[in-house]
């Protein structure tokens, strides 16, 4: 009888509870969900040193850099410090009013990519100059569409870089990549000569904000310029996609003895033309060569759309970065 009084009084009790946590769950506000999207990729094993690409000097870099622009539009050179040619880069390469986290994605990207052509030195060599204005040198500029929150993107992103096992990475990027990567040997088989590790045929979601004539395309082009494109001089009919890369994009396009790469073929045709080798289908009617592919541009790196898409999603600018750049780490050299 006793036995049965405490158990009855403890059943009660439990009771008592279950219908409090029941109530509680029932007035207390709705959790935070969770951001859209796949989630940010987990931090990888630390990478192996690139063979033959030197390790990143930061002592070089302990100050911010004063730089010379080319300004191609003008056909002047200019000096300026390095973050404020940034807000201009930053603005023209993304739209000024994009999320802050895909344009502080941007700015760390196109700081990267900025510091790496001082390095190489290529637009010293053309125009006596860091780097250069033109969009098919370098990257694009537009100091006139600064606002506020571009502003913002460069300032609290200061000094950061993307570095690979302590080697500062080649930081190329994209407008759309057809919701996959592509590979340094893909898009830049002769003209990045190094091992690129962290280009990856990675994929995303881009398609969520894309506009549509960046997504699906169609172009016809007559037999005898593909012909041409690839020198061939045989019936255009020949002609074949011989070899795909990783991502699917033509690696080897041609026909006999005569075969050149995807990326040379695009150059060839023209890059409004054929706006990526992206190709899902490609077929000749005797007359015309009709292509259907993905995607516009290189492919390779940051695809903006992609860095668009993500910070919608409630990703973090250095979440977005590591995604496009496998194995990259964001590391701030100047204060």
């Amino acid at each position: 009888m006793r036995k049965s009084w405490y158990y009855n009084i403890a059943l009660a009790a439990v009771i008592a509870v279950a219908l409090f946590a029941g109530a509680y769950s029932l007035l207390r506000p709705p959790a935070a969900k969770e951001p859209g999207g796949p989630a940010p990729a987990p931090l990888a094993p630390a990478p192996e040193p690139i063979p033959g690409v030197p390790q990143f000097d930061a002592a070089k870099y302990a100050k911010e850099p004063v730089i010379t622009v080319w300004l191609a539009d003008r056909g002047s050179r200019d000096s300026m410090a390095l973050e404020s040619y940034l807000e201009g880069v930053v603005a023209q390469e993304m739209e000024p009013d994009w999320p802050l986290e895909a344009l502080k994605a941007q700015a760390i990207v196109s700081r990267t990519l900025t510091v790496h052509a001082i390095e190489a030195g290529t637009i010293r060599e053309l125009h006596n100059a860091d780097v250069s204005t033109a969009k098919e040198e370098l990257q694009a500029y537009a100091p006139a569409k600064v606002n506020d929150r571009v502003r913002e993107a460069v300032r609290s992103t200061r000094g950061q870089l993307l570095l690979y096992a302590g080697s500062l990475i080649n930081a190329i990027y994209s407008s759309s990549n057809g919701q996959i990567a592509a590979t340094r040997e893909e898009s830049f088989p002769k003209e990045i000569p190094e091992p690129t590790p962290y280009f990856q045929p990675v994929t995303d979601n881009s398609y969520k904000y894309t506009p549509p004539n960046l997504q699906y395309w169609r172009v016809a082009i007559p037999g005898p310029e593909v012909a041409a494109a690839v020198g061939y001089g045989g019936s255009p009919a020949d002609i074949k996609i011989l070899e795909k890369g990783p991502s699917g994009r033509i690696l080897w396009i041609g026909a006999g003895d005569k075969k050149v790469y995807g990326a040379e073929f695009r150059k060839a045709v023209g890059f409004d033309r054929l706006k990526s080798t992206l190709v899902d289908e490609m077929t000749y009617d005797g007359r015309l060569f009709v292509f259907k592919g993905r995607g516009w541009g290189n492919g390779v790196g940051l695809c903006q759309w992609g860095a668009y898409t993500y910070a919608m999603d409630g990703w973090k600018a250095e979440d977005i970065v590591r995604h496009y750049y496998v194995g990259a780490e964001v590391k701030k050299i100047w204060q």
